[in-house]
């Protein structure tokens, strides 16, 4: 009887197989983590203007602090102030195209000795994104400014709010920000929530595998660059789907068009917007004779803020914009509240500054053509606001001994 028995493999086949693949995804890994670090530190963003949706977490593209760095070095010279822009959609420029945005007349102002760079994300706050950037690169641009905004009687996140915290937790954790305990603080107590432990767990481990490996500096330059890895909202299907980053236009609208000036102010709207701009009233209080009081406990918890927003060091290089709503809305509030919106702009300047900062509460003599809605400018009150903010910048620069 034959034997049927399948012929035996060499014995050198059971362990030359596992030896080579091992070898070949080390090697394999190797390569794409010098070609990520190469990545890392280049800036493929060409005529770079801001981050707008098809670029920024809006639509699933998380640029890295790595990404927004290498921008800066390719375009700030050792001889310039660095000027840094940071804060939400205001400032990033909504209802402004590209070609006009307000930072790009903010650098014209500013002239050469400066250079301007817009990374403000819609809904971040002062210590997300551009914050972030700013704080990494503290020592490598020493002369440095940094621009944000926020609302009248805001407090501030340290930390800054999702879904732009990962750049702080890539700052974190990398060991690129400065040892400052009020954060750390917080960190620990975020730590200690049950939204927070999985998302700082999930951060370290990421951390620790990206400084080897680069992959989300690698895999964003795949996308930006050749083909979109990451669902999107821009394409329903493969192709578009598939559509880099790059070839996406920043297609923001522009307010100063008849068709978005006929809607700027839509009557539906009104009660709830004219309720934000009252909304000073919740934390203030009308004195006997006349003048706006505001809530103590709500001065110190601001107060309280606003000294842990941002390290000791940064802060008399940060300058806070505090952004005053349209007129079409302001001129519907009674004279007293009229006093009452005015003091309560001046109460905030005022505690941002005795917190360290430099401060502006811009806007009141804007007009309805300046505003593309009740927040947001047109490109006609972002020349305005470049107009205001330059001086200052200025001002910061020789207060903070820079080259002139």
């Amino acid at each position: 009887m034959s034997d049927q028995s399948p012929p035996a493999h060499p014995a050198r086949f059971k362990w030359i197989a596992p030896f080579w693949f091992l070898g070949g995804l080390i090697a394999g890994l190797a390569v794409l983590s010098l070609v990520g670090r190469r990545v890392a530190r280049t800036d493929y963003h060409p005529g770079f203007v801001r981050f707008f949706p098809p670029t920024s977490p809006e639509s699933n593209y998380f640029p890295t602090v790595n990404e927004m760095a290498a921008i800066v070095r390719a375009r700030c010279r050792p001889d310039q102030v660095l000027v840094i822009v940071g804060g939400n959609s205001i400032l990033q420029g909504v209802w402004q195209p590209a070609a006009e945005v307000w930072t790009k007349r903010l650098q014209q102002l500013l002239g050469d000795h400066y250079c301007v760079l817009n990374f403000a994300f819609r809904g971040a706050g002062p210590a997300n994104g551009g914050g972030v950037v700013a704080e990494v690169l503290r020592n490598e641009f020493p002369h440095q400014i940094y621009i944000a905004n926020e609302a009248v009687q805001t407090a501030v996140e340290s930390i800054g709010y999702e879904p732009y915290r990962y750049l702080t937790w890539q700052a974190y954790f990398g060991g690129r920000l400065i040892d400052y305990p009020p954060r750390t603080a917080r960190i620990t107590q975020y730590r200690s929530t049950a939204e927070g432990r999985p998302i700082l767990i999930d951060a370290a481990i990421s951390s620790l595998f990206d400084r080897l490996l680069y992959y989300h500096d690698l895999w964003n330059w795949i996308t930006f660059k050749y083909v979109c890895t990451i669902p999107s909202l821009y394409g329903a299907a493969v192709p578009d789907l598939l559509t880099a980053r790059s070839k996406i236009p920043d297609a923001e609208s522009d307010a100063t068009d008849p068709a978005n000036v006929a809607n700027r102010y839509p009557a539906s709207g009104f009660n709830i917007e004219m309720e934000i701009v009252r909304g000073f009233e919740i934390y203030s209080h009308r004195m006997p004779d006349g003048h706006w009081e505001l809530a103590e406990a709500t001065r110190a918890d601001m107060a309280a803020h606003f000294a842990e927003a941002f390290p000791t060091p940064l802060k008399a290089r940060t300058l806070m914009l505090i952004s005053r709503s349209s007129p079409y809305y302001r001129r519907h509030l009674t004279a007293d509240e009229a006093i009452g919106e005015d003091q309560a702009y001046k109460n905030t300047v005022d505690i941002w500054e005795k917190a360290g900062y430099s401060a502006i509460a811009y806007g009141r003599d804007f007009n309805d053509d300046d505003y593309g809605d009740r927040t947001h400018l047109s490109k006609l009150g972002g020349a305005k606001l470049a107009e205001v903010v330059a001086p200052k910048v200025r001002t910061m620069a020789a207060q903070l001994g820079y080259p002139p």
